[in-house]
Parts: C-alpha cells; sequence; structure tokens
C-alpha cells in the first residue's frame, strides 16, 4: 500500500431497511460494487419480515456488519448505524436508494483535498423504478419553503467525529431528522461543503414523500427548537403545505 493510499480516509456506509425485499440487493451491489478495502458496510435491518434478511445473509462476509432488531424508527435505526461505524466518513444510504458508480472515489478525494471539511452533500438522481424523473440539486437559499429538506441527505457524508461531538439524529423526530442535524451542525458553524455531482440515486414514495406535510410540521419544530423565529417557522411551514396541496390537485386532474 503506498502512502497515499495509507493516508485516504475510510468510508462507512450505513443502509437501514425493513421489508425491502423488492430493493435491497440493487442497493447491497451499488454499494459493493466501490467498496474498497479499507471501507466498511454495515446494515441495520428492523427485523424484517420478507425476504430481506435472506437476502442480505446471502452476501456473507461481504456485510462487514449486520444487525436485525425492532427499532423505534428511522433516527434510531441511523443512531445504531453510526454507533457501529468506524470509518472516518460515514453516509447513511438507504434501502431504496443506490450509489452512483464512482461515488466513493469521488467522495475520498474531496476529503483527502479538503482535509477541514466536516460534511459534504452532493446531488441526487430521483428515480420512479428505472424513469429519470429529475436531479435534484440543494437550493440557493435553503429557507425556500418549496423545499422539504435543506440539502441532499441520501447525498452527505459526514465526519465520524462530528457524530461523536455534536450527537446523533434526534430520535424524537420522525420524519425531518435530517433537517435537524443539519440546523444543529450549521448552528454550531461546522464546514458544510457542496459537491457538485450526483452522489445518489433515490426512488420517489420514501417516508417524507407519502407523509409530506408532517414533514413540513416537522420541520417548522425543528426551525424553532433551533432559536428561529416563529413567524419565520410558521411561514415555512404554510408555504410548504400550501403548495404540496395545489400540486396534488394538479396531480389529481391530470389524471382525470
Amino acid at each position: 500500500m503506498t502512502n497515499n493510499q495509507s493516508c485516504s480516509p475510510t468510508i462507512s456506509i450505513v443502509t437501514i431497511c425493513r421489508n425491502s425485499a423488492a430493493t435491497i440487493r440493487k442497493t447491497i451491489e451499488s454499494i459493493l460494487d466501490q467498496k474498497d478495502a479499507g471501507d466498511e458496510y454495515i446494515i441495520i435491518d428492523g427485523a424484517s419480515t420478507d425476504t430481506t434478511q435472506d437476502i442480505i445473509k446471502s452476501y456473507g462476509r461481504k456485510i462487514d456488519t449486520y444487525l436485525s432488531e425492532p427499532d423505534k424508527g428511522i433516527a434510531d435505526a441511523f443512531n445504531k448505524g453510526i454507533a457501529l461505524a468506524t470509518g472516518d466518513i460515514i453516509g447513511l444510504i438507504n434501502s431504496d436508494d443506490t450509489l452512483e458508480t464512482g461515488a466513493l472515489d469521488k467522495i475520498r478525494m474531496f476529503f483527502e483535498d479538503h482535509p477541514d471539511t466536516d460534511v459534504l452533500h452532493g446531488d441526487i438522481l430521483l428515480l420512479k423504478d428505472t424513469h429519470v424523473i429529475k436531479l435534484i440539486k440543494p437550493p440557493s437559499r435553503w429557507w425556500y419553503p418549496w423545499r422539504l429538506v435543506l440539502f441532499n441527505h441520501p447525498a452527505t457524508f459526514v465526519k465520524r467525529a462530528i457524530y461523536r461531538k455534536y450527537g446523533l439524529f434526534d430520535t424524537s423526530y420522525s420524519i425531518a431528522m435530517d433537517v435537524e442535524i443539519f440546523l444543529r451542525w450549521s448552528k454550531y458553524g461546522l464546514k458544510i461543503d457542496y459537491l457538485p455531482e450526483t452522489l445518489t440515486h433515490m426512488q420517489t414514495e420514501g417516508v417524507s414523500g407519502c407523509h409530506a406535510v408532517e414533514g413540513y410540521r416537522q420541520v417548522r419544530d425543528a426551525l424553532l427548537q433551533h432559536g428561529f423565529s416563529i413567524p419565520f417557522a410558521h411561514l415555512q411551514y404554510w408555504g410548504k403545505a400550501t403548495l404540496w396541496a395545489v400540486l396534488e390537485v394538479v396531480s389529481w386532474l391530470r389524471r382525470k
């Protein structure tokens, strides 16, 4: 191993899942195809009752850590995986998402070239099955009310030391735990960098998409928790909820 290789940051990828037999294999393959020797892959399964566990077990030791037990929700499952991770950098790739080919090399190189970076996020290719819906980039202004999230969490990679110093996901949030932790990082002045590259493919119909209004409410709560004004937080909520309602009506009319 060369000196450059020995100095390269290691990456831990955490996948959380439950009853994900239809999609988990694609997720696993996309990660194993580009995982380096020093990297690790952790799967946290929420006690699946379909064939998800059989699929995971079929990969044997290619999966470095596998845990299957009931959890208290998405944030709790994330935290279990992060607590088990040993890599310098941690990424969270859910069981209906896949890594873009070559993404780990791009991430590794960015952290090598920018050692002061604490959090790195990139772009997401949104898919419905195999059909490309759109490329999702972070909003130019995070407070735009038509964006549920402040950055693309499935395309975000964080130094493990940041989780140790500033805490894990807040389990009181069932949907907007990513918004809350981003606000926390921002409040503490962490160096959050954007890489204008597609890092992850994400399927539609996720939890936030199926429960959008509840997600907006939790965003409002996170804003209030981190010191934003009551009028601003409520403006965010009503702006997002109103736009969602309009888009739902438009979608319904198109189906008529």
